[in-house]
Formats: structure tokens, C-alpha cells, sequence
């Protein structure tokens, strides 16, 4: 059992080392919905974060 395990998580891989596609349009979507999300998130939570970092004393 392990050595089929091994043997389809080499080949797979294998397929993936030889793929000489670059980025796919998979990639490039999942890429500019996480930037969204971060610039979402930023632009939401940005002016509290802040604040709050402000408000912080050492003493």
C-alpha cells in the first residue's frame, strides 16, 4: 500500500516538474482574488489596526 502511494505521489510530481506551462490561468485567478481579499481586508480593518498601534504605551 505505501509503495502505490509512493509510486502515484512520484509520478505526479514527475508530471509537474516536466509541465513547462509557466503560470496557469488557475494560478493567476487564485493570485488576484487573494490580493483582493487582502486589499478588502486592509482597507476595512486598516484604520483600527492602526489605531490601535497607536494607542499602545511601553512602559
Amino acid at each position: 500500500m505505501l509503495t502505490s502511494l509512493w509510486l502515484r505521489i512520484e509520478s505526479a510530481a514527475r508530471r509537474l516538474a516536466d509541465d513547462e506551462r509557466g503560470v496557469t490561468t488557475e494560478h493567476v485567478i487564485w493570485i488576484a482574488a487573494l490580493a483582493a481579499l487582502a486589499l478588502t481586508i486592509t482597507a476595512l480593518f486598516g484604520p483600527k489596526i492602526l489605531a490601535a498601534a497607536q494607542a499602545v504605551s511601553f512602559q
